[in-house]
């Protein structure tokens, strides 16, 4: 049996298994230009319903290359928002999130990432520093790790110009 690919409600979030992947991404931050915009796919307030990935649940732990850079504290946000929440809510920022997800297609076995930066990173500067926080983690990685994470980092300038 396979494990699930998310889940559905908040009990498991902590600082160590914090929110990350698309719904990460999909968090609206406030006064962000990045990320993407299909919140409600992911926190659907009225309904109740959240659809979360953890890391170290369902990606992988990442903390021995980027420690707890990215890793922020979301209650107050959560609360603004009307939900009602009874213990700290910990959720990885867009570049966390987005590095998270590349790291994870980095120790996997698919040819395609699923990550394009310019679909969640509008401006250069953005695009740059999550290069620049992947380029930091590959001294960390396998030879074939480090190739896949240079291959995709490429082929993202490509698009970029």
């Amino acid at each position: 049996m396979s494990m699930p690919r998310f889940d559905v409600d908040l009990c498991r979030v902590s600082r160590e298994h914090y929110i990350t992947g698309k719904a990460a991404i999909n968090f609206p931050w406030p006064e962000t230009t990045t990320g993407g915009w299909h919140h409600l796919s992911y926190w659907d307030r009225e309904a109740g319903q959240v659809k979360v990935s953890l890391a170290g649940t369902h990606y992988p732990d990442t903390s021995v290359y980027f420690g707890e850079l990215g890793i922020l504290d979301a209650i107050h946000e959560l609360s603004r928002r009307g939900w009602t929440i009874d213990h700290e809510i910990y959720i990885a920022d867009h570049f966390r999130a987005a590095a998270d997800m590349v790291l994870a297609w980095a120790f996997g076995q698919s040819k395609h990432c699923n990550v394009e930066l310019s679909d969640w990173f509008p401006e250069d500067q953005d695009r740059c520093y999550i290069l620049q926080l992947l380029t930091s983690a590959t001294d960390k990685m396998s030879n074939s790790q480090r190739d896949r994470i240079n291959q995709w980092a490429e082929s993202q300038l490509r698009r970029t110009g």
